[in-house]
C-alpha cells in the first residue's frame, strides 16, 4: 500500500539511502548532486524538512514528495518503484493534506520532455501550461464549506456545490475510454452518470419545484431509461454543458425561494404532501453522496486516482 508519512530524520537516511542506490541522480535535488555527497543531500532537505513527505509502499521507502506553504510541489521516486501508479498515488494524498493547511491550489512545474510526469498531472485535472519547454501545472483543492458555517440552509447550498463540483472533477484526466466503459455489474459509466445528475436536477428543482412545463424530463421517450444510456451522439462535452445548465438553473430556483416553500407539481407519491424545498435539496445532497462515493470507486478502478 502506498502512503505518504511527514519525512522526519529517520525518513531522510532512508531516503538517502534510495537516492544514493535506486535512482537515476539527475532527478534528485539538488541540482548536481552525486551519491558521494551525502551531507549536501541531508543538508538540502533538512531546509524544507516540513514540507517534504516520505512515500513508502508497505515498510519501504520508495521516493518523496514536497509540499510547501504556497502550494508548490515536486516529487522523485526510485527506479525500482516506477511504472507502478507510486507517484499519482502519493501526489493525489498531498493534495487531500492542502486543505488542512490552507492551501487552495497545488502548483507544479516541468518540462515537455518529461512525458511521465505531464501523464500523471493531466490525470488528476490540473491545468498545464507550456512555455517553449517549461511547464507549468495547476491543481485546484477541493475544499468543503467553511467549518464555521451554521446557516442550514447556506450549508445545504453550499455542500451541493461541492459535490456538484466533485462530480466533474472525477471525470477530469479520465480518458475517453475509461468515460464510457463500465466498471460495475449494473452496466453504468462516468459519463453516464452525469447525464443521470443532469436529468436529477432538471427533475426535482424545475419540473417538481418550480412547476415548470419540462419536455421528455427523464430524456429521449424513444430510448428505454434514456437518462442511463449514452445515445449515438452524447459526447462528453455535451453532456458536460447539459449537467452545468442544470445545475445553474436548479441555484437560481433554490435562491429565489425560501425553505420551507413547497412543490407546485407533484404526481409521484399523491398520498404524500408535496415536499419542501429544504426536503428536496436535503434530497439531492444524499442522492450526490451516494454517486460521488460510486465514482470515487470506479475512477480508483480505472486509473488508480483517488481523494477527493
Amino acid at each position: 500500500m502506498i502512503t505518504v508519512r511527514p519525512l522526519d530524520d529517520a525518513g531522510l537516511e532512508r531516503l538517502l539511502a534510495v537516492a544514493a542506490t535506486d535512482t537515476d541522480p539527475a532527478d534528485v535535488m539538488p541540482p548536481g548532486w552525486r551519491p558521494d555527497r551525502a551531507d549536501e543531500f541531508r543538508a538540502f532537505y533538512r531546509g524544507f524538512l516540513r514540507h517534504a513527505y516520505e512515500i513508502t509502499d508497505g515498510d519501504r521507502t520508495v521516493g518523496m514528495i514536497r509540499l510547501t506553504d504556497d502550494g508548490e510541489t515536486g516529487l522523485w521516486v526510485a527506479r525500482s518503484a516506477r511504472g507502478r501508479g507510486v507517484g499519482l498515488t502519493a501526489l493525489c494524498q498531498v493534495v487531500q493534506e492542502a486543505p488542512g493547511r490552507g492551501i487552495t491550489t497545488v502548483r507544479a512545474e516541468t518540462t515537455t520532455a518529461n512525458t511521465a510526469a505531464l501523464a500523471v498531472l493531466r490525470r488528476v485535472g490540473a491545468v498545464i501550461t507550456a512555455t517553449g519547454d517549461r511547464v507549468t501545472a495547476e491543481i485546484r483543492v477541493p475544499a468543503e464549506p467553511p467549518t464555521d458555517l451554521a446557516d442550514p440552509a447556506r450549508l445545504v447550498l453550499d455542500y451541493l456545490d461541492f459535490y456538484r463540483d466533485t462530480v466533474l472533477r472525477k471525470l477530469d484526466g479520465m480518458s475517453e475510454e475509461d468515460l464510457r466503459t463500465s466498471r460495475v455489474p449494473s452496466g453504468w459509466t462516468p459519463l453516464v452518470l452525469v447525464k443521470h445528475l443532469a436529468y436529477v436536477e432538471l427533475r426535482w428543482l424545475r419540473l417538481r419545484f418550480a412547476g415548470e412545463e419540462v419536455v421528455n424530463p427523464r430524456g429521449n421517450p424513444e430510448v428505454r431509461d434514456a437518462e442511463w444510456v449514452l445515445e449515438e451522439d452524447d459526447t462528453a462535452e455535451d453532456i458536460r454543458a447539459f449537467y452545468l445548465e442544470q445545475c445553474s438553473r436548479s441555484r437560481r430556483i433554490a435562491a429565489s425561494h425560501d425553505l420551507a416553500d413547497v412543490a407546485e407539481f407533484w404526481e409521484d407519491v399523491p398520498t404524500l404532501p408535496p415536499p419542501t424545498l429544504a426536503w428536496i435539496l436535503f434530497h439531492l445532497l444524499q442522492e450526490y453522496a451516494r454517486h460521488v462515493g460510486q465514482l470515487d470507486v470506479v475512477r480508483e478502478l480505472s486509473d488508480g486516482v483517488t481523494g477527493a
